[in-house]
């Protein structure tokens, strides 16, 4: 128990009923039977996804690129929703007089005003009741085995270190806005039933699709900048900002890499049943931020024609409606991205080390610069240094010692309290284990349990949008604005 590399679901089986096609693989200490797609499995190669990194979210891309040769680009705070509404209210009146603009807002908005037919909403509130249930080791494995070792994707990573969102220089305060800003939304997606706020019009769907007009307010930032400027951005080495390999793994993250942290604090998998809603609502939240889904029967859209790519749908059944199984394509697409694009380098371990610093309290100069110096080497202590050295001890677990390595990831030099540190950490997954257990179907606490989640998670909402709205009129000047907007025009802001 508590190895992250030695989960229950992953371990091989005997090689013996491998497909002849099958070979084994290590990804970062993760043993994995590796079987690609062309061979009767699920693996892609990096040829296969390499093509994914050239698709951005060519829907919304379109409207912003409409609405600035226009000449009404999109400001700070503006709602791109109000945007929709205001021209759909407009071809209600004369169709004829929309600009080309207010066309494609008017489709977006229809495209995403009824429930596709893959979605099932009963499906949808049995995930959200997984999330509630297991909030915790959900919110503590996002920061620990999601977030922070997710930027030792070096392209990933390049977003960040190029806005300097969650990176440095971003200060302490700002990043932890911004992760704040992020468990709103997972409040507003999963803190009331989805019949209610997944839906559409509901506040969950608004706010996805805020979030995806902020992440194309930022693709486009990026490509905009000069090609003779030394913060171009490369595209050809890099990919699209925010494309869709990018998006597909950072809802897996969200998704099937919390059902593998449930997992291993508890020893055993959770049922078939909660990690297929649970994927599956992560599946439509999905959707509506911008990855695209595979589903046959659903209406092509207008793309071009580098778009046409059968999509990823990373929650989604798979290609072979013959063997659809989400569980597995989820993993396998998993699997692969992490083959293809996981490569720490210097950027990722300095936005590592930033990350696992947030929280602790403002330093002096000369104790700031001792802790940036990520090969554990100090010139002073500081007050709090072994709060830093318990995340990092943290993180190790959750991700396991190759990729903690990578993200050089320090050990305290003090051999007692080394062990010091990993008897709290013990402690600490002991009471995780135990009430995570108490979550779970079986237990008569299990409703007490997610009563209690969903009575705090609406009230954090309503504390975040409190602040968040003075946040916003103290840099926007504005009474209303987005609720997920950037303060600061893009091309100024990146």
């Amino acid at each position: 128990m508590y190895s992250a590399t030695n989960i229950p679901s992953l371990r091989l089986p005997p090689e013996h009923t491998w497909s002849p096609y099958a070979r084994r693989r290590v990804l970062f200490g993760q043993p994995v039977m590796w079987h690609e797609y062309d061979q009767g499995g699920r693996h892609l190669t990096p040829a296969q996804l390499a093509p994914y990194r050239q698709q951005g979210d060519e829907e919304i891309d379109n409207i912003l690129d409409l609405l600035h040769r226009e000449g009404n680009a999109i400001r700070p705070g503006q709602d791109i929703l109000v945007l929709a509404e205001q021209a759909l209210e407009k071809s209600h009146q004369s169709e004829g007089t929309l600009s080309a603009a207010e066309r494609a807002l008017k489709q977006f908005y229809h495209n995403y005003s009824c429930l596709p037919e893959w979605v099932d909403v009963d499906q949808l509130q049995r995930g959200q009741q997984v999330f509630l249930a297991y909030s915790p080791i959900i919110g503590i494995s996002l920061y620990y085995r999601s977030l922070v070792p997710g930027f030792s994707i070096s392209k990933i990573a390049a977003v960040l270190s190029s806005t300097g969102y969650l990176a440095p220089p971003a200060s302490r305060e700002s990043v932890q806005e911004r992760l704040i800003d992020t468990g709103a939304f997972l409040a507003e997606c999963f803190g009331n039933p989805a019949s209610v706020t997944l839906v559409p019009n509901g506040a969950a769907w608004k706010a996805a699709l805020h979030v995806r007009a902020l992440h194309a307010k930022v693709r486009r930032g990026l490509l905009q900048r000069p090609t003779s400027s030394q913060r171009a951005w490369k595209t050809a080495e890099l990919g699209v900002p925010i494309n869709q390999e990018d998006m597909a793994a950072t809802l897996l993250a969200f998704s099937a890499n919390s059902l593998v942290a449930c997992e291993m604090v508890l020893g055993f998998a959770l049922s078939r049943q909660e990690r297929e809603d649970y994927l599956a609502t992560w599946r439509y939240i999905g959707w509506l931020l911008g990855v695209h889904v595979y589903y046959p029967t659903e209406a092509p859209r207008k793309l071009s024609k580098a778009h046409r790519l059968r999509p990823l749908d990373p929650c989604g059944p798979g290609w072979n409606p013959k063997r659809a199984d989400r569980i597995e394509h989820s993993t396998a697409i998993f699997e692969s991205i992490v083959a293809h694009i996981m490569d720490p380098d210097a950027s990722s371990v300095k936005i590592a080390h930033h990350l696992l610093r947030i929280g602790r309290k403002k330093m002096k100069e000369g104790e700031e610069e001792s802790m940036n110096n990520v090969d554990g080497v100090k010139k002073k202590h500081s007050s709090d240094e072994l709060w830093f050295y318990f995340r990092c001890l943290q993180c190790r677990r959750f991700v396991g010692n190759a990729l903690a390595d990578a993200l050089r990831l320090p050990v305290h030099p003090i051999w007692w309290r080394r062990w010091l540190l990993w008897g709290f950490s013990t402690t600490y997954f002991v009471l995780l284990t135990l009430y995570t257990a108490a979550a779970l179907p079986w237990s008569p606490l299990r409703e007490t349990i997610i009563r209690f989640h969903q009575k705090h998670t609406r009230q954090f909402v309503v504390d975040w949008q409190d602040s968040h709205a003075k946040r916003m009129q103290a840099k926007l000047g504005v009474t209303h604005s987005c609720p997920f907007a950037m303060v600061a025009p893009p091309q100024h802001s990146l």
